[in-house]
């Protein structure tokens, strides 16, 4: 056995113990990110997928106050500035009556507020969520709607990292979105409703649409009726405001009718200008769509989504279709939904 001496022994241990908190510290560091096999395609560029992985380090420790729902969304994005890496994070804060500030708003409206609406529009390639488990879902209708307004959303990507096994997935964000041309042409004859009722629905949706309020709105002005399985007639304008606090037609109807406790839709039927098709907002197909989780629940079939331009012509389509991997408050509180639900509705 070799005799290393007192010194040699000193530094040997120091060493020993050097190596030993170094391992230490890195089985207490998180694993690196990789990508999904079905992912690797979007991000064949590695700049673009080291910044993806900086953009989810950087999630990881975003700042979140879900009051309510206790539901982090962590999300942030990275992108080159002026020759330099810029990594922007985002949060969701959640108050009172519920309202929120959702993670993907808050972080695009902080790239708009540090570099500019021109950065966001054209620098910003993907948005990337921090997250315990990745499922399937997708934005709210709302968050699609400033997605489509703030970025190049037609080549933006959609990551999500997951904590349990640093596993990254790549989406692309159109994948979010159907727009209102691609959905189907329907013959009146087609159309699930005695063609009186479909007439009596599209002139409540007509006569809507010349009510409301337009003091912003110069374009894209929408009425909406919708017909209940109790055989009630709902309708309503958008309406807009100082604040900026636009009003839905589709929202505005269900609101009318929920409050007669009517919570089961048969159809809805969205009127634009004369021979123009109208704009189907995601945040109104968000309502929508959870009106028609309603349904079923209650075993019914989903609302009927009619556009009508005016000129006898027809698209026909569902909320579920048109808010493709939507979620609601049935995907998180089914039995709730199902209580409240008996415990309401007038409709048996």
């Amino acid at each position: 056995m070799y005799n290393f001496g007192k010194r040699p022994r000193v530094l040997l241990l120091t060493a020993i113990l050097v190596l030993a908190g170094w391992w230490g510290l890195r089985a207490d560091a998180p694993s690196k990110w990789k990508l999904s096999k079905d992912s690797e395609a979007l991000v064949a560029d590695p700049k673009l997928r080291d910044e993806i992985f900086d953009a989810l380090d950087a999630a990881e420790k975003a700042g979140t106050d879900p009051r309510i729902t206790h539901f982090n969304v962590r999300a942030a994005t990275a992108f080159e500035k002026d020759g330099k890496e810029r990594v922007v994070v985002g949060g969701n804060v959640e108050y009172e009556v519920p309202e929120g500030i959702h993670g993907e708003t808050s972080l695009l409206n902080h790239v708009t507020a540090l570099y500019g609406p021109d950065t966001t529009r054209n620098d910003v390639r993907f948005l990337a969520f921090f997250a315990q488990q990745c499922g399937g879902g997708a934005s709210c209708g709302d968050c699609r709607d400033y997605q489509m307004a703030t970025t190049d959303c037609e080549h933006l990507l959609v990551a999500c990292g997951q904590a349990s096994d640093r596993m990254v997935k790549v989406t692309r964000f159109a994948d979010q979105l159907v727009c209102e041309r691609n959905f189907p042409e329907a013959d009146a004859a087609k159309i699930p409703l005695p063609p009186e009722q479909l007439r009596r629905l599209v002139q409540s949706a007509e006569d809507a649409r010349r009510g409301g309020v337009t003091l912003f709105t110069r374009e894209r002005h929408t009425g909406a009726a919708a017909l209940s399985f109790a055989g009630k007639t709902y309708r309503a304008a958008g309406a807009d405001d100082a604040a900026f606090h636009y009003r839905y037609p589709i929202g505005g109807l269900l609101q009318q009718a929920m409050t007669e406790r009517d919570y089961f839709l048969r159809a809805i039927v969205l009127s634009g200008e004369n021979g123009e098709w109208p704009v189907v907002n995601y945040r109104d197909r968000q309502y929508g769509y959870e009106a028609s989780t309603f349904n079923h629940a209650a075993g019914k079939p989903s609302i009927v989504l009619i556009l009508s331009n005016g000129r006898g012509q027809y698209r026909m389509t569902t909320f579920e279709s048109a808010l493709p991997h939507a979620f609601s408050t049935a995907d998180f509180m089914p039995e709730a939904l199902k209580q409240f639900l008996a415990s309401h509705a007038t409709d048996k």
